[in-house]
Parts: C-alpha cells; structure tokens; sequence
C-alpha cells in the first residue's frame, strides 16, 4: 500500500494542502476517508477544502446529526459525512453514498471512516489525523495519507510534489 506521512502541519500548512489538492487537475470523483481522534480536525480538514473551492468555509459545519451535507462549488460539489453516530451498514448505504462517490466532479469527505472501513471506494484516500500532543507549537499534526488505487495515488503524489515546492 502507498503511504506517507505529514509532520508537523498546522492549520496554516493544511490549509495550503486543501489549496494543493483542489488545484491538481483531476479526472475522477474523489473520496477522503478521514480518521483520527476527537478534535483532530477532521471538520477543519473539510472546511478547508471547501474555502479552497470558493465557498464559505464557516457554513461547513459536521453533519453530527444530518449525517450528511452537500455544498455545491462552481466547479465541485462536496459531500461532508459523519459516520459516527450512523448505527449500521444498512443505514449506511440507505444514505445514498454509491452515488456521492461516482458522481463527475464530486469530492466525498467521510469523518470517522474507519467505523465503515468495508464500505468504503476502494480507491478512497485515507487520511489518518493526529494531533501531537508532544509538538512544540500546539496544534500541529501528523497527517498519514494512503491510498490503494495506483490513479489515484498518483494524483495524491502529484499533489504533495507542489506543495513541497511552493514551501
């Protein structure tokens, strides 16, 4: 499996990785898995990809309870999902996320995707977010991305080339 791992990124450094990814051209729905801890920023991940898209980042709230939210870009559309408080697998796919994650120009952002890891696209990134705890400046994380899907994955590389040259 392809995996690397972002150190030390504050909310400074995630916001120009949401600007990265969303400026890669690609040709594919998208789907970021996304887990870690309470707090962790996994809705501050999805609010910064949406300010990156053009919306407005601070109605990016997490679908706790509607479990599922759509905000529409000019050019994308996002789907920000909860998984935590979805009871089962049923109720898991009677939220209508085959089509979220096929949909042309959609990116799909699913909090606490470990809870479905099954039900997951197998080409979904993976984004495992950790705050440490022992970091100098409080608040910057440890980031693991991941992905099965060789496409994919290269977008995923293409994306963290840029990033690393524009620093």
């Amino acid at each position: 499996m392809n995996l690397v791992t972002l150190d030390q990124v504050d909310l400074k450094t995630l916001a120009r990785l949401a600007d990265a990814f969303v400026r890669e051209p690609i040709a594919f729905p998208v789907c970021f898995a996304v887990t870690g801890t309470l707090g962790a920023g996994k809705t501050r991940w999805t609010q910064e990809l949406a300010r990156a898209m053009g919306l407005n980042s601070s109605e990016v709230t997490s679908p706790t309870f509607t479990l599922l939210r759509t905000y529409h870009a000019e050019e994308h559309t996002l789907h920000h999902v909860d998984a935590y408080r979805v009871g089962d697998e049923d109720e898991w796919w009677e939220l209508g996320l085959e089509e979220c994650y096929q949909e042309p120009g959609a990116w799909t952002v699913i909090e606490w995707a470990d809870r479905f890891a099954d039900a997951m696209p197998p080409e979904a990134v993976w984004m495992q977010i950790e705050i440490l705890a022992d970091s100098p400046d409080a608040g910057t994380r440890e980031i693991q991305l991941h992905c099965a899907d060789p496409e994919r994955w290269q977008w995923v590389q293409h994306v963290l080339k840029r990033l690393q040259a524009a620093s």
